[in-house]
């Protein structure tokens, strides 16, 4: 098992016995994106080249990121699968922009031109069903395989996780957990929790950091819209969590408020931790997760009144979550789906 990343960034342990390599260590290899792809590439297959110098070669690849799916095209790995996690929709939505008239159309041609580039006849493994839709009828890319596999989750390793501290909350509170981006909403859900009832006898915390330009202005955009609702004192921004689970465990809620999502992993670790989840019905993924008795935990996206009341109704009363409902989501199952499929190359 090798994990190639294109920048020596890590921000999550890394199991025993998993070999990591960095294909540029030292960051970007070239200012003009189009040189640094065909760069990282070369590196690309220049490591996998040097990791099977032994002999043994690799039986599949799985790529794992936007970048990722495009330089494994470049590089003419053999054998890759693509776990597509994203709404394409949406993405193609946010490239897009505001833009009008003319400017609309160029964006949209050149963005869909390259996902037909980038996807086209590839092996593709989508993580709810939702995203088979959202790509093939909606975007209308051909690939040549495409399925879902759930992302797999280790039930007692992130029981185990969630069991090593307490987190210095004073008193009860709702928690989301995401990175800052318009696309998260965490503006959404200052605005639902403002509203609710659990205002007045919980805190609400906002894990997550901000990587990009973009972010950290949105992360900005919150912190002044903290203090312009007088919520000071009611919300608590701790940052990027390398274990996010205890604060999740000792949540009274998990409340998600996303635009967009493609199988949202952190919804799933909350039902695996007992806790209570509401959400926003957005595309992909969260209606694939709150099904049945869980069902009316949703609410439509955009609607910061109907996420206030389904918070309200969740911390009141909720069906409890076995891990036989869950069990569709273990690592058990996942990763005998994945090497029935994968081991087909």
């Amino acid at each position: 098992m090798h994990i190639i990343l294109a920048h020596d960034q890590i921000q999550h342990r890394v199991p025993d016995g998993v070999r990591l390599h960095a294909l540029a260590p030292a960051g970007r290899l070239n200012p003009i994106r189009a040189l640094e792809k065909l760069m990282l590439a070369w590196r690309l297959r220049r490591c996998v080249a040097e990791i099977e110098a032994d002999g043994r070669r690799f039986d599949f690849f799985i790529s794992n990121a936007e970048d990722a799916d495009r330089i494994s095209r470049l590089a003419c790995l053999p054998h890759v699968y693509i776990r597509y996690r994203n709404s394409m929709v949406e993405y193609l939505r946010g490239k897009i922009g505001d833009k009008s008239g003319l400017k609309r159309l160029f964006r949209t041609l050149k963005w869909r031109i390259r996902f037909h580039l980038t996807y086209g006849g590839r092996d593709i493994i989508t993580v709810s069903d939702a995203l088979q839709r959202d790509i093939v009828d909606e975007v209308g890319v051909h690939p040549h395989s495409i399925r879902t596999i759930y992302n797999p989750f280790d039930f007692e390793a992130i029981r185990q996780l969630a069991r090593e501290f307490q987190p210095p909350v004073d008193g009860p509170y709702i928690v989301y957990a995401a990175r800052f981006s318009a696309r998260k909403r965490q503006d959404l859900l200052l605005r639902a929790f403002c509203d609710s009832h659990a205002c007045q006898s919980h805190k609400l915390v906002l894990i997550g950091d901000a990587y990009t330009e973009a972010e950290k202005n949105w992360r900005e955009q919150i912190a002044l819209q903290v203090a312009s609702l007088g919520l000071q004192d009611k919300v608590l921004l701790p940052g990027f969590q390398t274990n996010p689970y205890p604060w999740i465990k000792h949540a009274a809620l998990f409340a998600m408020s996303s635009d967009s999502e493609g199988l949202p992993t952190v919804l799933i670790e909350s039902l695996i931790l007992g806790t209570p989840v509401v959400s926003t019905d957005c595309p992909t993924g969260p209606s694939e997760i709150l099904t049945g008795r869980l069902s009316p935990f949703l609410c439509a996206r955009n609607d910061h009144l109907a996420l206030a009341v389904r918070i309200d109704e969740a911390l009141a009363h909720y069906p409890h979550v076995g891990d036989r409902e869950l069990a569709r989501f273990s690592a058990e199952n996942s990763i005998r789906q994945y090497l029935a499929h994968c081991a087909e190359a």
